[in-house]
């Protein structure tokens, strides 16, 4: 609780905050505190991410006892006080912890009057009471809960009053999967599940295939590369494509438009011979060559050179 009242002076607040959703009849063991992201609440925008839920789980830590939960925040007294003072638990935080991009999250053992009274839904909402930053507007610790009934973050759901959800096979989402994987008609939601994963993995190899050839066509089209080179050029786009984009900047044309193959040596003149074999030996000589640019192209741009 010191090092609690620390981090208030330091610049936090603690807000009452009606939130946190979970479904079914029964008291739930987990429960949502707070969602993802900002946060809009009737008491003020905040925000959870990840330097937020790192310090508030560290702070329960650091607590090293269960947080309670109450009535209407009544351990808070002042304006939350119960008329006879008393303060009765609910239940206590057991644990609290992160799922990013879901929420701060708490376990949570119950009193058996907090079992009964959820379960005869007297009560629908869990409110916990948060130290929120003043700089940034960030959660950064929990102080306590409140079983309430009236929520004030924005579009949050009851913890009771509504069915839990269970995936089965016959749920719209597993069903539209099943029919447009084509699958029989008694394809559970775990071989659904399977097949859409292997299908998006065939998907993206063949995006990623298609690329690879797209970008050799249009190395081919610039009169760059011939069919010769086909395999060679793919090999190398799908190894170091930034590398073949570099060939592909400074490579010469060594076809022009319309035509399929490079001119043979008979089109070079006599004096321009001895350039084309020496270039030969060189790229022969120098395997780095190999994974920069063809031997004809090699040729032709030492032989434009000289």
């Amino acid at each position: 609780m010191r090092k609690q009242k620390q981090r208030e002076d330091a610049g936090g607040e603690v807000q009452a905050l009606h939130s946190a959703a979970l479904s079914g009849d029964a008291a739930p063991q987990r429960v949502l505190l707070a969602p993802w992201g900002q946060v809009e609440s009737t008491n003020g925008s905040f925000v959870v991410d990840e330097e937020s839920a790192r310090l508030a789980v560290a702070a329960f830590e650091e607590h090293g006892t269960d947080l309670p939960i109450d009535y209407e925040h009544q351990t808070l007294g002042g304006a939350y006080a119960s008329p006879t003072g008393q303060a009765p638990a609910a239940g206590w935080i057991k644990r609290v912890f992160a799922e990013p991009g879901v929420g701060l999250l708490a376990e949570i053992e119950w009193t058996d009057q907090a079992k009964q009274r959820l379960t005869a839904k007297e009560y629908r909402y869990l409110s916990p009471v948060a130290v929120i930053r003043k700089t940034d507007r960030k959660l950064v610790a929990i102080h306590s809960a409140a079983l309430t009934n009236k929520p004030a973050i924005v579009g949050m759901q009851p913890i009771v009053n509504r069915e839990p959800f269970e995936p089965t096979t016959d749920c719209e989402p597993i069903a539209l999967l099943r029919r447009e994987l084509r699958l029989p008609d008694d394809a559970g939601a775990e071989q659904v599940l399977l097949a859409a994963s292997e299908r998006l993995t065939q998907m993206r190899r063949e995006a990623r295939q298609s690329h690879i050839e797209e970008r050799v066509r249009e190395a081919m089209r610039a009169g760059k590369l011939v069919e010769a080179q086909r395999a060679w050029a793919e090999a190398l786009v799908a190894r170091e494509e930034e590398l073949f984009e570099e060939w592909f900047r400074t490579a010469p044309v060594i076809v022009q438009p319309g035509r399929s193959t490079p001119p043979s040596d008979a089109g070079i003149g006599r004096g321009h011979h001895a350039v084309a074999n020496r270039a030969r030996a060189e790229y022969r000589g120098n395997r780095l060559l190999s994974a920069l640019t063809s031997e004809d192209a090699y040729v032709a741009d030492a032989i434009r050179e000289n």
